[in-house]
């Protein structure tokens, strides 16, 4: 079997900064962080080895 890009979803202290330093650093844009029906923010971006980072924040 082939390696294949996979996800990862961490939880950390500030979604949005923790985003914009990945971003910084050569992440490509998934998704801006948004809050939705729930109590986390979520944003997500892609690091150069296409491993997908599902960054989230609970703010409830």
């Amino acid at each position: 079997m082939a390696a294949g890009p996979s996800d990862v979803h961490v939880y950390v202290a500030d979604v949005d900064d923790t985003r914009r330093r990945g971003l910084e650093a050569g992440a490509a844009s998934v998704q801006e962080p948004v809050q939705k029906d729930d109590a986390d923010k979520l944003g997500g971006a892609r690091n150069p080895g296409g491993t997908t980072w599902w960054i989230t924040t609970n703010v409830g």
